[in-house]
Order: C-alpha cells, then sequence, then structure tokens
C-alpha cells in the first residue's frame, strides 16, 4: 500500500518554489521600474509612439459610434424644440401684426387730435469731463455749450433716464444740475396709476416724493416718468422705480448711475425758457406817486398848489 505523504511534500515543494518566483519576479520588476536607464527610456518612448496611432485608430469609430447614437437621442428633443420655435414664431407675428395696426390707429387719431409733434427732438451729446457731486451742488460738467445751441433749463439725458437740466452755459461747456441735488425739483407721475407728483433730489441715491395726493397709492417697482407739467421738461421721460424703505415710506431710485456717467445728451430744441406777456405787470417796477394832497395848499411832492386837482 502506497502512502500519501511524499505527494503531499512534493506538492509543498512545488508551491514553495512558485512563490519564490512570483517574489523574485516581483522584485525584478520593482527594481527594473527603478532604474533610470537610458535603453529602458527608449523602450518606453518607442512603445507609446508605436501604440498612439493604434489607440486613435481603434478609438475613433468607438467615438463615431458613440457621437451616432446621441445624435439619434438629441433627435426626439430636437424635434419637439422646433415644433415649440414655430408656434412661438407663429404667435410673434401675430401680434406684430396686431401691433402694426395699433399703430397705425394711433397715428391717425393724434393727426385727427392735432397732438402730433411738429418737431423732432434735437438733441446734442457732450461728454461729462467732470466728475458728478461736489460741496455745494450735485452737477456735472459736460463739453458742449453755446456753440452747439444749448441754453439754460434745457433737460439733460443719458441712455437710461432722465439726468438733470442744464444750470449754467459758456460758449464751449455746460453745467449740468443733477435731479439728486437738493435744489432738484422735477414734476413726475406714477405711470401705474398716474398721479402727479414732485421729486426732490436729497443730495444721495432716492429722490424725495413731495405733493402726492393722500389717495395714491404707489406700487414698489412702478415706473416713474416726468409728467411735462409746468414747461421746464418733456413728459415721457423715464425718472426712476418707487422703492419701499425700512420706515414704510415711499422713494424714487433714479435709474441713471450718477458715478458712472460718461455721456449726456441735451435736448436743445424745447423751449424752457417761459414766455411771458409784455402786459403782465407781476414783476414791473414801481409806479410813480399818483399827486394828491395831504396839506392845504402843498401836495405830495412838498409844491405849493394854486388850486386843488381834486373836489
Amino acid at each position: 500500500m502506497v502512502s500519501g505523504k511524499p505527494s503531499n511534500i512534493k506538492l509543498f515543494k512545488t508551491g514553495k518554489n512558485f512563490n519564490f518566483i512570483l517574489i523574485l519576479m516581483c522584485l525584478t520588476l520593482v527594481f527594473l521600474g527603478k532604474l533610470d536607464l537610458i535603453a529602458v527610456r527608449n523602450i518606453k518612448a518607442f512603445l507609446s509612439d508605436f501604440l498612439a496611432p493604434v489607440t486613435y485608430v481603434l478609438n475613433k469609430p468607438v467615438k463615431e459610434i458613440a457621437g451616432v447614437f446621441e445624435d439619434v437621442k438629441s433627435a426626439g428633443s430636437l424635434r419637439e424644440e422646433n415644433i415649440r420655435l414655430k408656434s412661438e414664431i407663429r404667435k410673434l407675428k401675430v401680434i406684430n401684426s396686431k401691433t402694426s395696426s395699433q399703430e397705425l390707429e394711433l397715428l391717425e387719431l393724434r393727426e385727427l387730435l392735432k397732438v402730433l409733434p411738429k418737431q423732432k427732438s434735437q438733441i446734442v451729446t457732450g461728454r461729462a469731463i467732470t466728475a458728478p457731486g461736489g460741496i455745494f451742488a450735485n452737477t456735472v460738467l459736460i463739453n458742449a455749450g453755446k456753440d452747439y445751441g444749448i441754453k439754460i433749463g434745457q433737460p439733460a439725458i443719458s441712455s437710461l433716464g432722465l439726468v438733470g437740466y442744464v444750470q449754467n452755459v459758456s460758449l464751449k461747456t455746460s453745467r449740468i444740475l443733477l435731479i439728486i441735488d437738493i435744489n432738484s425739483m422735477i414734476p413726475i407721475y406714477l405711470t401705474s396709476s398716474n398721479w402727479p407728483a414732485v421729486v426732490q433730489g436729497q443730495s444721495g441715491n432716492l429722490l424725495k416724493i413731495k405733493f402726492l395726493s393722500s389717495k395714491a397709492k404707489p406700487i414698489e417697482g412702478e415706473v416713474v416718468q416726468t409728467s411735462g407739467h409746468g414747461g421746464r421738461l418733456p413728459a415721457g421721460i423715464n425718472v426712476g422705480k418707487i422703492v419701499k424703505s425700512f420706515s414704510g415710506k415711499f422713494y424714487v431710485k433714479p435709474t441713471v448711475d450718477f458715478q458712472r456717467l460718461t455721456y449726456v445728451s441735451v435736448v436743445t430744441n424745447k423751449n424752457t425758457q417761459p414766455n411771458y406777456s409784455k402786459t403782465f405787470q407781476g414783476f414791473a417796477p414801481l409806479q410813480k406817486p399818483e399827486t394828491s394832497i395831504y396839506l392845504k395848499g402843498l401836495n405830495s411832492r412838498g409844491k405849493r398848489i394854486i388850486e386843488s386837482s381834486k373836489d
């Protein structure tokens, strides 16, 4: 009878030798990896150069197939997007046609009411050559003056809204009083409720609302425009929006950023100077006193009279 011990010993020795060979190979590979030999670097570079085209050739079809699958996947969503855009285009065409007809109707009504403007606004644009603000007044100086037809009182605007009005003019420059100045009083109206009021500057970022009816209920975010009352400024120029303070009071925040003013435009064909009648006596000089008798035999000038002019 053959015993099993020699076979077990043989298997143990074989496994031990195999493990030793694996450990030796690992140590050899680690040692070779640590070696900075020129031959090893050249072999690595050769293998990289050789495998790069092969990798590119193999990856290109894979990428193409992935792109095809992506296109097929997005075809459905593109079709839905196309249908939605076509629907929006049809709606915009309908709205455009309605707007055109309403514009023609508005022009016809204006013509019937004789309220069409006789001339278009003539605007002179100058560059701000000083920074806004000052010790006594919030003004800005622009490089356009009388040589461009600018006069005192004409409104100054920017692309965002009302800047102020001309306070002083020289031949080449003009000084604009900003609406944030405490001396600025602008007639406005609330565009949503159409209530008139006046805004006054506070030398800050907000304008104070004055002379607003107690029945008016301002809405936060409501647009405020010039009303044109008094004839100083034309109507319809954006001034700002209604904001509400923590105390519950309403103010107007200007749409213009006065710290970043670069160009200011002046409406030069706006006649802002009031035309007083020649017969207006409100600012007439003092009249000469009429002759009257205060003492017997003397008039008001102290001259003696022979006969009284009045009984």
